[in-house]
């Protein structure tokens, strides 16, 4: 029996799905797994410290994704989750005060002052609860605007910088100004789009509301349903947990994927193009693995699940509209810097502290791993993640691991007039990690996905395409599998 040979290009998250989905499907497929660098895991990076293992990639996923449970699952790894503990997280916006993060916003946009009355000045609170009542926004369904700039034109700027950019910037690493509105809060262009469409006025306040309204409700459901899901941290959950991790961190799912997995990888192992295969070939594609394009392999089908700008590069020849598209994106860098305290006295009784854009201060957020995750301080100690870097500054991308412990210490003691003196040190920079989710961002992707499915056979996954975050990664990568099984099975 002739086996069907499946390339996948890139071994990060959604890379490893994709091969394990693949191989899943078809456990005779020769799947080939490309990677780059020296390691797999791609921003799932999990190192080890002298009392023990921490991220210092991406720490966690949203736990009310059912779909994400129920696949780690299925690779057995449900007694590998970990919740966070009942502590909030805070909010510093430089006025001597840590604040609470507000709970009744729309990723920070608020549909009544009352939400961020301790974050803005008065009068900033009054526009807020005028804006329902002002001049309507002029939307059409399906339009797009600067996030930034709607919501300081409407609410003011005090909004954006001490409320929506520190909400948005640690999962975009980008500020609410360089952001686009329908691709980085979805639910709230749907309900702009929803008000167009009844004749209604389209203001923010009243789309807030309406979002907050479907939250609610989905949250009953949620709450309803949980006792029949075994698999739902809900069913157990006095509280649904916003958040859920793994007790060896995402070094669990990374093995897991690999073990489970008949694929061959290869790291150290770029792969510069994807080419038709040629006519005498009796297979569909061409994957270049050297300098030369003679230094080739065949397959069957193909899965790519790199950078944008990597992606676009392996493209060019098979896929041209959407590697310009690819090639022209923006990409967001940041810096994770951990820090392992000999105890923790000096860390505030919080989960972290998110910092406003105007606070004056270097980094954009902490996280204190051992207050937000029980079994971090179990294994660990105290440690503490600071966070650097958004689009169009990576200066503090470019600074050296002694500055950014300087300024990770200066700020937390700005915060909380603490001295922190770290006993272990960790520093990871992700360059181009992210793409930056600008205005029209879904529209060009859409363009560039067009392109793409005209070449049977050949998939992509990512968090370039359909979302951020882990969740999201594993849906559209097992759905690439699923695409390219189908034309070769």
């Amino acid at each position: 029996m002739v086996k069907t040979c499946v390339a996948v290009i890139g071994g990060g998250l959604s890379g490893l799905v994709a091969a394990y989905e693949i191989s899943r499907r078809d456990p005779n497929a020769d799947v080939v797994v490309f990677e780059a660098s020296d390691a797999v895991g791609g921003k799932l990076k999990t190192v080890d410290l002298a009392t023990g293992s921490v991220d210092v990639g991406a720490e966690a996923y949203l736990a009310f994704r059912a779909d994400a449970t129920r696949f780690f699952t299925s690779l057995g790894l449900k007694d590998r989750l970990r919740y966070p503990s009942d502590l909030k997280s805070g909010l510093w916006i430089g006025d001597g005060t840590l604040h609470s993060v507000p709970s009744r916003t729309v990723m920070g946009i608020p549909a009544e002052s009352s939400s961020v009355k301790d974050l803005v000045d008065s009068d900033t609170c009054a526009r807020i609860d005028a804006e329902g009542e002002a001049y309507a926004i002029p939307w059409v369904e399906g339009e797009d605007a600067l996030l930034g700039a709607l919501v300081a034109e409407r609410m003011g700027q005090q909004v954006v910088d001490h409320v929506v950019s520190p909400l948005l910037g640690g999962v975009y690493s980008s500020r609410a100004e360089d952001l686009g509105l329908r691709a980085t809060i979805p639910e709230l262009a749907a309900a702009m789009d929803e008000l167009a469409n009844h004749g209604e006025p389209v203001t923010l306040t009243r789309a807030a509301a309406a979002v907050l309204q479907q939250r609610d409700e989905a949250r009953e459901a949620r709450l309803a349903g949980g006792a029949a899901d075994e698999e739902s941290p809900i069913a157990s959950a006095k509280k649904p947990p916003v958040f859920a991790s793994f007790v060896g961190g995402y070094r669990d799912l990374i093995d897991a994927l690999i073990e489970q997995s008949s694929a061959t990888i290869r790291v150290n192992t770029p792969a510069a193009a994807v080419l038709p295969a040629g006519a005498g070939s009796s297979h569909r594609f061409y994957v270049v693995t050297g300098s030369s394009s003679t230094e080739t392999e065949e397959f069957d089908a193909v899965v790519v699940a790199t950078p944008a700008d990597v992606t676009g590069q392996q493209l060019a020849e098979i896929a041209p509209v959407a590697a310009d598209i690819l090639g022209s994106m923006d990409l967001a860098s940041s810096v994770v810097l951990g820090l392992r305290l000999p105890n923790d006295e000096a860390i505030p009784e919080t989960t972290g502290i998110l910092v406003s854009s105007d606070a004056g201060l270097h980094a954009k957020a902490f996280t204190f791993s051992s207050r937000k995750w029980p079994h971090v301080d179990d294994q660990v100690g105290a440690f503490i993640r600071a966070s650097f870097g958004h689009w169009g500054d990576d200066s503090l991308v470019r600074e050296d691991e002694d500055t950014l412990v300087k300024y990770a210490i200066d700020d937390f003691e700005a915060i909380t007039g603490q001295r922190l003196h770290p006993e272990e040190t960790v520093l990871q920079k992700w360059w181009g990690g992210l793409p930056r989710y600008g205005m029209g961002h879904d529209e060009l992707i859409n363009v560039a996905l067009k392109d793409i499915s005209q070449v049977e056979g050949l998939e992509v996954a990512g968090a370039i395409w359909h979302g951020v975050g882990v969740p999201a990664c594993i849906a559209q990568a097992r759905e690439a599998a699923k695409k390219v099984m189908d034309t070769v099975m």
